[in-house]
């Protein structure tokens, strides 16, 4: 009988220690470390290939864990698989962890970089599922032959041929006493949230037959026109002579912002015909800068407005147009020109600077009853002349100006500003303007018309 009670003893004992061996951690709270927050494939394909990269996944805990599903974000249509554990495919479940262990990742992409459908940056997630706490590990890679810039400071003058695109990834800064020179044709296009930041100077050298052309990265059709997609070109404080010719900057925060406290002999950035549209905040924006622009065409933007200056500074625009308008993705609010000689944080106006601001020929007209705000105080001059320009105001009065007429677009609906016939717009531009071409080249004929293009 003793015996019997000691086999039934140490039966228990077995069934105990067994199921303590299953015993998991189910608090939500529990959490996985990992070694990468986003893994990189940064070898950039130049033929059809694959590369394969690890990361490690650590229970901190003092007990063990299951990982109920451990699944890549994009499903059976990822160009990534995952081994997990020896598992290899789209997801792997019920995923075991050792009380303080750990255990390998493997990610494996396969690209054809010669594929256009592709997008530049291929990207994916890998999705955990703990006890009901998800967490996540970000996956990228080269998708198209082009040239990359990856979280990069250019410290020596670069010259940008148009053989391949360039994709910029984490921003660019162009650093002092450097010069990038863009040639002809060049495509730019910016990953998320990438800015490109000049403190030497940017020489951009589009044609009227091959326009150079700034947008996002993402080239799905959800993606056109989309507003945010990237910051914009930054002209930092110190940064003079640069220059922008036949170029279309799209779908970012701001356009082109000029940010200085200084004016120098030469103007922060130049820029002639050029497009900015589908911006988050402004098309262009300077702080206390020296801007000038002709031939230039802004419109859809959000939050703010097509030209947006704080704090005064210098600013020229010669037969511009600036229009704004609401769509299915933009909200058109606030007038379409902004100038003001202070800046405001918390409800204080902290600092006066002087703004002088010419106008010739411009065209400031959009979805709103007033277009133009003009807000000066204090004592610091704030001059703004407009000469032969359509402009949609009644807050002020502007002389010799054809104002409130409407200057008859094509078809802003379909973005397209060309001047239709009965413009008040033709033939009455200022004479003294010395441009000889529109915004596409077309040559200018005396009188001028009004705005960015010359009615054909």
């Amino acid at each position: 009988m003793k015996i019997k009670n000691l086999l039934l003893f140490v039966a228990i004992l077995f069934s105990m220690a067994s199921c303590r061996k299953d015993v998991f951690l189910t608090d939500s709270s529990v959490k996985l470390n990992f070694s990468e927050d986003t893994l990189t494939f940064d070898t950039v394909f130049t033929s059809i290939g694959s590369a394969t990269r690890y990361f490690k996944i650590y229970n901190r805990e003092n007990k063990k864990i299951k990982i109920t599903d451990i699944k890549l974000a994009g499903g059976t249509d990822s160009h990534f698989r995952i081994n997990v554990d020896g598992i290899v495919g789209i997801e792997a479940k019920d995923v075991e962890i050792a009380a303080n262990d750990s255990m390998y990742i493997f990610a494996a992409v396969t690209v054809d970089p010669n594929n256009l459908a592709n997008p530049f940056v291929i990207e994916d997630s890998i999705l955990f599922n703990t006890n009901g706490n998800s967490q996540t590990v970000i996956l990228n890679a080269w998708g198209q032959n082009a040239h990359f810039y990856y979280d990069s400071v250019i410290t020596a003058d670069q010259h940008w041929i148009n053989d391949l695109p360039y994709v910029i990834i984490h921003s660019m800064i162009i650093d002092n006493n450097v010069t990038v020179t863009i040639d002809p044709g060049c495509r730019i296009y910016n990953h998320p949230n990438s800015l490109i930041g000049v403190k030497g100077k940017l020489l951009v050298n589009g044609t009227a037959t091959d326009t150079v052309f700034f947008r996002g990265d993402r080239l799905e059709n959800y993606f056109q026109d989309l507003p945010g997609q990237w910051g914009g070109i930054i002209i930092l404080p110190g940064s003079t002579g640069s220059n922008i010719e036949y170029t279309t900057l799209q779908d970012g925060d701001v356009g082109v912002w000029a940010d200085d406290s200084v004016l120098y002999a030469l103007p922060h950035i130049t820029l002639k015909q050029v497009v900015i549209k589908n911006m988050t905040y402004a098309g262009i924006r300077g702080l206390s800068a020296w801007v000038e622009g002709e031939n230039l065409l802004i419109y859809n933007v959000g939050q703010n407005n097509c030209f947006q200056n704080i704090l005064g500074g210098k600013y020229l625009f010669d037969n511009c147009t600036f229009a704004n308008y609401s769509s299915t993705v933009i909200n058109h609010q606030e007038p379409a020109v902004y100038l003001s000689n202070y800046y405001t944080a918390d409800n204080v106006n902290y600092i006066l600077a002087p703004c002088n601001a010419i106008f010739n020929n411009c065209i400031i007209w959009g979805g709103l009853e007033q277009e133009l705000s003009l807000d000066f105080i204090g004592t610091a001059v704030g001059n703004a002349t407009f000469n032969s320009c359509c402009v949609k105001t009644d807050s002020v009065i502007i002389e010799n100006n054809p104002v409130n007429q409407d200057p008859l677009f094509i078809n802003y609906s379909e973005n397209n500003f060309q001047l239709s016939s009965g413009s008040p717009c033709i033939n009455t531009g200022l004479a003294t303007v010395s441009l000889t071409t529109d915004i596409t080249g077309f040559i200018r004929t005396l009188p001028f018309d009004i705005g960015a293009y010359e009615k054909q």
